[in-house]
Formats: C-alpha cells, structure tokens, sequence
C-alpha cells in the first residue's frame, strides 16, 4: 500500500504537503489586493549600508503601499528571495497585521514557485561535495544551515549552502540526496506581525519540516507523536474555517488521518502476515485515548472518536485485523485521490 505521491515532500513524508520539487502547484492565495485605497501613493525609502532598503520611518499608509510595491518586485525572479527576505524582515513591523499577513503568505509562495529553481542548483557536482563534506561524520547533512556552511570549506558550496539560508530554505538529505525544503522555522521572524491563524500555521509546518513523519516509507516518529500532530491539523481546521491555508492543512490532515489508521509500507499498523497490530501503535494509542489531558486539549475531535472504534474493534478481535474492522477503517479513513 503506497502512501507517497510525488508532489514535493510526498515523497519524503505524507504529512508535509507542501509542493516542492517537481511541482508547479501554488498555494493560494497570490499577492493581490492589499492596499486601500489611501495606501496607493508612494513614500521616499532610505538605504542602508547593509544594502537593505528600508522604508521612511514614519509609519503611514502611503508608506505601507511603498512597502507592498517594492516586496512584490522582489519576488519576481528566484534570485532576489535573499533580498525579498532581508526586506519584508526590516520593514514588517511597519505594516498592519492583515497586510504583514498577506507579504508573508506571498513569500511562502514564492519559494514554492522558485523550489525547482533552487533545486537545481545542487547538481550532481555540488552532490558530490557534500556527499565528501559528510563522508567521515556520520551526520549525513541532517544538520542546521548555520552548522553546514561553517563545515563547508569549497567557496562555491559555501556560498550555494548562504544563499539557499537566506531565502528561506534548509537542506534535507533523502535517501542520499540533498534537496532544498523551505526553514519554516525563519517565520518565527514574523510572529509578532501576522494573524494566529498562520502563526499555528507555521507552527504546524515547521514541526514537520524539522522531523518529518515518514522517510523511505517508513514512520520514524512515534505513533503517539503522528497522533498529536494529526490532532492538530484537526483543531486547526475547526478553529480557523476561513483561514487562507485552511486547504493546505486540510490535505495534510487527510493523509495525516490515513496514516494513524494504516501506517507506512514499511511500518504498517496492522502487519500484513500475522494481521495483528503493531505493538508500539497499540500501547501509544491507548495511552493518548485514556488520559484525560488528550479529551481536554482536543474537544470535539471526530479523530479521536474514530480512533476509539478502532481500537475497541481491536481488543474485541484479540488486536488482528478482521474484516469488520478493515471496513471500520476504509469507512473513517478513506485515501482521497
């Protein structure tokens, strides 16, 4: 049972949905639209001597449209993301929440639209220098950028390894090759300035960014913590119907749903020969469902009333899988196409 697509990290891990590489899929919405109508003339800007443009200290609307206007011109070619970052991060605080929110959103889309781009600029020659780079470490490049480029000595993978940090991304190595995947943890720079909705947003993404689910198809986080993080999809979508990621994380929730109720290929539930389920996914299971901490942190969760059934119909048939209880599953966890 194959649970990976090959949409961007589907292939690392059926959690992060986000469109990486090889997809021209854009997360919406776009940049359009954020200014008022008393936003729409133009404030002088000042440069510093660290190349930044900053936008004229007093904080007006005119000064906010300046701010849209030039971010937007930024985001127009794959090699201003370090400058579109540098921007939006000096001159963020001068906007208000809703338009703050909309740059910020725009930016992530951006690095998914330029993901290819960046990809390709680890070809087989920058592979093999960071397949040496590590050779003797036993790291394997699952490191922080920060930590990568202090170990790089060759100039040109130094300077790839700055440029990749600076617009927004981090290394990830998959079964022996690095690819770029956008740092979720680099909006924590926008916290103070976006809507909660996209703070828990972020929250959500950077955890699994920084420890995906699955890898070589296999679960390599406990199925108490594929629990949580499906739960808080979940609570995610109840709380915020009309947040501009609500269909991102609904994806993510689906897969996240269809992984607690069947696990990986290689770290099945229930396991294809013997049809009993995995000891760990029970004892982690039944521990999440009979504290009472779980009830309270996660009301009116339809996951957690499913995930009783299921394991009710478990102890029922001495923990193997029956036919009753694959049709239970199919019925609350269904593989959407």
């Amino acid at each position: 049972m194959t649970l990976f697509k090959q949409i961007g990290l589907y292939t690392v891990t059926a959690m992060l949905i986000v469109p990486t590489i090889g997809c021209s899929q854009q997360i919406t919405p776009t940049l359009t639209t954020i200014t008022t109508a008393s936003e729409r003339t133009t404030a002088p800007a000042t440069s510093t001597n660290t190349g930044i443009i900053l936008a004229s200290s007093s904080t007006t609307t005119s000064t906010s449209a300046h701010i849209v206007a030039r971010f937007k011109k930024l985001l127009t070619s794959s090699e201003k993301l370090p400058q579109a970052t540098a921007y939006l991060k000096a001159n963020i605080k001068q906007l208000s929440p809703q338009t703050a929110t909309s740059l910020v959103l725009a930016l992530e889309n951006a690095q998914n639209k330029y993901m290819d781009a960046w990809t390709n600029k680890y070809t087989e020659s920058i592979q093999k220098k960071l397949m040496n780079m590590y050779s003797s470490t036993g790291i394997y490049g699952d490191e922080k950028m920060e930590d990568m480029i202090k170990r790089a000595t060759d100039p040109a993978l130094k300077k790839l390894l700055s440029n990749t940090k600076n617009s927004g991304y981090q290394i990830m190595n998959v079964e022996g090759y690095y690819m770029p995947i956008i740092d979720y943890d680099q909006y924590d720079a926008y916290d103070d300035y976006v809507t909660k909705d996209i703070n828990d947003y972020v929250d959500i993404m950077a955890e699994e960014s920084d420890e995906p689910a699955l890898m070589d198809a296999g679960l390599v986080i406990g199925w108490d913590k594929l629990l949580v993080r499906t739960l808080d999809m979940e609570q995610f979508i109840l709380k915020y119907p009309h947040s501009k990621r609500l269909s991102v994380i609904q994806q993510n929730y689906n897969y996240g749903v269809y992984t607690v109720f069947y696990g990986a290929d290689n770290t099945q539930l229930f396991d294809s020969l013997s049809k009993k389920i995995d000891p760990d996914a029970k004892k982690q299971y039944l521990h999440m469902l009979n504290d009472k901490d779980t009830a309270k942190d996660y009301p009116s969760s339809t996951l957690l009333s499913n995930l009783h059934g299921l394991m009710d119909l478990a102890a029922q048939s001495n923990d193997k899988l029956t036919a009753k209880l694959e049709a239970y599953r199919q019925q609350v966890a269904p593989l959407e196409s």
